[in-house]
């Protein structure tokens, strides 16, 4: 739903208010006042819903163009405090919510509905449970995209946050991460307004690493940012393995359910991924063939994330270089069968030995 139309707070409203009708029994009565604004304690929008037996709650409604994740805590505080009489719903209205602000709100108890038809509304009296699925982008934005982690400036800012459990200046950042400038402006300012950091006295702070470890894994992919293909070791796993430690002359870095292993053991491993430099150079020193229907060895080449797969690797117990812990939970994530349960396991291994693999 692509548009050049700008909407005012009034169009919003009334399209707002159409979506809760629509979504109702035609034997409901809806009816909707907007509010005069007098004090911040007043809602911008009520709508009254009435239950054919006569039961009625009433939901009000703070309407704003757009909410940004960083301001969703002091919105919901906001919001309850108009809400202070039985039957009252409090919900949180925009132009447009993205994904991690919806998230954020469900979290927190909250009902919420935007004008692109992302709607979250429950009321206990009487009972009501309205959803939907709107746009996943504000069609109605001007200017530059509000960015993404996607792409190599996002994955090396994103992994030296991780990694490191420090404050930073920028120019800090840009030396650890190895970013450009420009990259790693653009990057904090997005994760400052999805409030996956935070600035104080010009120093960047990680508010919740797991947030943003998910965050990133979501957006980059390991196949949407690897050239990945398919190989046979016909002696088995152990033996490719004792490969890549004694024979490697080239970058590689051991991921996935192998890797985790170091930490969080799940399950037993049926392919190795392993991160190389170059596919073809790998496939041939190590003596692998091509197979994509019963493969036990995964290669990926890094295409869009430079060389940050290769950053912060450690020597397992048989000598092959596996990567740090946040690359390979956030590739276990979007890994296929049981591996996004296995990053889910060493998730959790993380959150209780945080001081063992997070850098001062």
């Amino acid at each position: 739903m692509a548009t050049n139309e700008v909407l005012t707070i009034s169009e919003v409203e009334r399209r707002i208010v159409k979506l809760v009708r629509d979504r109702l029994p035609e034997t409901w009565k809806v009816t909707h006042a907007v509010e005069p604004q007098q004090g911040s304690l007043r809602p911008d929008l009520w709508i009254q819903l009435e239950a054919p037996d006569g039961r009625a709650a009433r939901l009000l409604l703070e309407v704003r163009q757009v909410v940004e994740r960083r301001d969703v805590a002091r919105i919901s505080d906001q919001v309850r405090l108009i809400a202070s009489n039985p039957g009252d719903v409090p919900v949180v209205a925009a132009r447009y919510l993205s994904t991690s602000v919806r998230e954020a709100l469900a979290a927190d108890g909250l009902s919420y509905v935007d004008a692109t038809g992302n709607i979250r509304i429950g009321v206990d009296s009487p009972v009501i449970y309205i959803s939907d699925r709107g746009e996943d982008r504000d069609p109605w934005r001007k200017g530059r995209p509000r960015g993404t982690l996607k792409g190599e400036p996002a994955a090396r800012v994103a992994r030296a946050l991780l990694d490191y459990d420090r404050d930073w200046t920028v120019r800090e950042l840009i030396a650890a991460s190895g970013a450009s400038t420009g990259g790693a402006y653009r990057v904090l300012e997005y994760l400052e307004r999805e409030g996956l950091v935070v600035k104080e006295d010009k120093r960047y702070r990680v508010t919740d690493w797991e947030r943003l470890l998910r965050a990133w894994s979501s957006d980059a992919a390991f196949q949407t940012t690897t050239r990945v293909m398919a190989f046979i070791e016909p002696r088995g796993v152990d033996a490719f393995l004792s490969k890549v430690a004694k024979e490697s002359t080239f970058p590689a870095a051991v991921t996935g359910s192998i890797a985790a292993k170091q930490w969080a053991t799940y399950a037993p491993a049926k392919a190795a991924y392993v991160y190389v430099s170059s596919i073809q150079e790998a496939s041939e020193q190590w003596g692998l063939r091509p197979n994509a229907a019963a493969p036990n060895v995964i290669l990926l080449e890094p295409r869009t994330v430079g060389d940050v797969p290769f950053q912060n690797t450690a020597p397992a117990e048989g000598g092959y270089p596996v990567a740090a812990p946040a690359q390979v939970a956030a590739d276990l994530l979007n890994g296929p069968g049981r591996e996004p349960a296995e990053g889910e396991y060493l998730i959790e291994w993380m959150k209780a030995n945080e001081q063992r693999w997070r850098r001062d």
